[in-house]
């Protein structure tokens, strides 16, 4: 599916799933808040938003703990349940984010941000570059296919 029938498939009213992703083309890189403008949605940095989480002063991420998935997930459960400026978030640069965890706990991140967060109010798509397979292994996106998208923007 396309980035457009993604977006239009998470806002359909009454629909149990808000969070979808985005394999990113490459050359789109760098350029997530035109694209946002572009598709209608709201951009935001996921790790200027996760850096907002961490106590002041804090030194460490969190995330190479074995929990620290947990801390990436609680993050787009916070997301969903705000209001803000538009009811769709294109979420970028959570790429560098889950750089940190582990492998077995990226997947139960997947597994929690796609299966987990029901019925959001803000409605989310995460974007991850298209050749980053070590973020989102080929296995879990035929598992997720139905929320997935790539390519260009129409």
């Amino acid at each position: 599916m396309d980035i457009r029938e993604l977006r239009d498939l998470l806002r359909q009213p009454g629909a149990r799933t808000g969070v979808g992703v985005w394999l990113l083309p490459h050359h789109y890189l760098g350029q997530e808040d035109e694209i946002a403008i572009r598709l209608g949605v709201e951009p935001l940095d996921a790790r200027d938003a996760y850096l907002r989480t961490l106590p002041e002063g804090a030194r460490f991420s969190g995330l190479t703990r074995a929990d620290g998935y947990q801390n990436l997930t609680q993050l787009l459960y916070e997301l969903t349940r705000q209001l803000h400026g538009r009811d769709c978030l294109l979420v970028h640069t959570l790429d560098v984010l889950l750089l940190g965890l582990e492998t077995d706990e990226r997947e139960r991140f997947w597994r929690d941000a796609l299966e987990g967060l029901p019925y959001p109010r803000t409605k989310l798509i995460l974007t991850v570059p298209e050749k980053a397979t070590e973020i989102l292994t080929a296995a879990l996106q035929r598992r997720y296919a139905a929320l997935l998208a790539d390519g260009a923007i129409e």
